[in-house]
């Protein structure tokens, strides 16, 4: 620090003073009275839109490899001779899932690395395309493993939206994330159900090929029409770095030299300190609500392949597929009100709301079916239980998006960012690599055995679910915010 004339200098400057007021803004701005003037809610920050658009992209990429197959997985099942009996399908539907999230789990680190280098596409194409081939159980399960492993590193992107965003616009970069994930749904589930058996539909195909291969031409459309940039453009804090920018020169002038800490090394942070009891409670809270999403959307194609005598819907792959994307259609639209609600009630409390949804929806399996066999699946009356299904199915999605912000706000720095947003991921793949095979199982050994009259399933989801909103109501919101503390440091 320079001395003498300049020492004295900045000694009389009163610009100090702007600084020390920022270090407390709980001070009273008038000390006189005794009061604390509340501080002005902060401008909402623009959002990086470049890179925002990129990320949600690549995020729409997800379900097409992932969900792709789900509306003809068990008619594929059926027809290459895995099995013959209808209600036996779920055994095998639920595995074939879920090998795909569990080699995501497995594989996220070591497969990560290679597809950074080789790109995620390659793997994913062929992942998707030799499972169109597959004449055996074995060939589909390979192909699967073949997806997860090499299309499984998708946490980065939250990393980078948590890192690009703040309190003030958050609200809009998060449900952005969620509405490109269901767009990949719109556009990959009903060509998974649409193009299967072309040969049934147009004349052009009807070739030995795909009379042999019936479920190929809509494993082409991956590899054909999704086309992503590799790289975004890397915000202020990189996920890939440990420490964060280095502050600017201006302000350290202002301050004495014990309190200069800039080029002191920044302690990593590990498991231990970061897993708070505050933040071990919301990833245990987040695991529920992912085992409870992923179980009830694997297991919905089953439900609606299965017939009606059986317990479900009796719809073809073509049909599977046209509803699951009016679902991802009807959330696409409640994501238009996610930011008003979301300031309405705040995140925490929307979470909570949104919990208690999951019951209403196991809720509605049984009733859908009751419908159906009452009046057929083409009817009004089924056709409006089923959207009002939806509807308050699209309500739950809302804790995806709340879920990633709670997360994001429970960052104690921007060093922990990533770790914490990799324990999230590893509470959301542990439950997609289970949660497929669990309830596609469930369903079927409910519907074979007749337990509890074919409902045995929507008796323990409807548990489980009640369960999981009576966790949430321990969470609590955060107050301190990494990100506000950051910009302090670097003026």
């Amino acid at each position: 620090m320079p001395g003498g004339p300049v020492a004295a200098q900045l000694d009389e400057q009163p610009l100090i003073v702007e600084h020390d007021t920022r270090e407390d803004e709980n001070q009273p701005i008038l000390p006189g009275d005794g009061t604390v003037t509340p501080v002005a809610k902060s401008k909402r920050t623009p959002l990086p839109w470049k890179p925002l658009i990129v990320l949600t992209a690549l995020n729409a990429v997800c379900p097409l490899a992932f969900e792709l197959v789900y509306p003809f997985v068990n008619s594929m099942i059926v027809e290459i001779g895995v099995t013959d009996d209808p209600e036996r399908v779920g055994f095998y539907s639920g595995l074939i899932e879920s090998v795909f999230s569990a080699m995501s789990l497995v594989m996220i680190i070591p497969f990560g690395y290679v597809s950074d280098h080789v790109g995620r596409l390659g793997g994913l194409s062929v992942s998707i395309v030799s499972f169109g081939l597959s004449k055996s159980l074995a060939g589909m399960i390979m192909s699967r493993c073949i997806g997860g492993a090499l299309g499984a590193s998708w946490a980065a992107i939250k990393v980078m939206v948590g890192e690009m965003t703040d309190r003030s616009n958050q609200d809009t970069a998060f449900p952005m994330m969620n509405v490109s994930y269901r767009l990949g749904q719109i556009i990959g589930l009903p060509l998974g159900g649409l193009l299967a058996h072309p040969e049934r539909r147009w004349k052009a195909f009807q070739t030995p090929f795909w009379n042999e291969y019936p479920f190929l031409l809509p494993c082409f459309t991956l590899p054909s029409k999704v086309k992503a940039r590799r790289k975004a453009k890397r915000s202020p804090y990189s996920s890939g770095s440990s420490t964060p920018p280095v502050p600017k020169s201006t302000t350290p002038l202002l301050v004495d030299e014990p309190e200069l800490e800039t080029n002191k090394p920044i302690k990593k942070p590990t498991w231990r300190t970061v897993m708070t009891p505050s933040i071990f409670s919301l990833v245990v809270n987040n695991a529920c609500m992912c085992f409870a999403s992923e179980m009830l959307f694997s297991v919905y194609p089953l439900f609606a392949f299965t017939p009606i005598t059986s317990g479900g819907l009796g719809m073809n792959e073509g049909q599977i597929g046209t509803q699951m994307s009016v679902r991802a259609v009807v959330h696409i639209l409640m994501m238009l009100v996610y930011s008003k609600v979301n300031r309405a009630l705040g995140t925490v409390r929307l979470y909570q709301v949104t919990m208690a949804f999951w019951s209403l929806v196991v809720l509605g399996f049984p009733f859908l079916h009751w419908v159906a066999s009452l009046t057929g699946i083409k009817s009004v009356l089924f056709n409006t239980a089923q959207f009002i299904f939806f509807l308050a199915w699209s309500v739950c999605g809302f804790a995806w998006v709340c879920m990633g912000t709670m997360v994001n706000d429970a960052s104690p720095s921007a060093e922990a960012l990533s770790l914490i947003n990799g324990i999230s991921q590893i509470s959301i793949v542990l439950p997609q690599a289970i949660s497929p095979a669990l309830a596609n199982s469930l369903f079927a050994a409910s519907v074979d055995k007749h337990l509890l009259g074919g409902n045995l399933v929507w008796v323990l989801l409807f548990v489980f679910t009640c369960l999981g909103f009576l966790h949430s109501l321990t969470l609590q919101e955060h107050e301190d915010d990494w990100r506000t503390k950051q910009d302090e440091h670097d003026d």
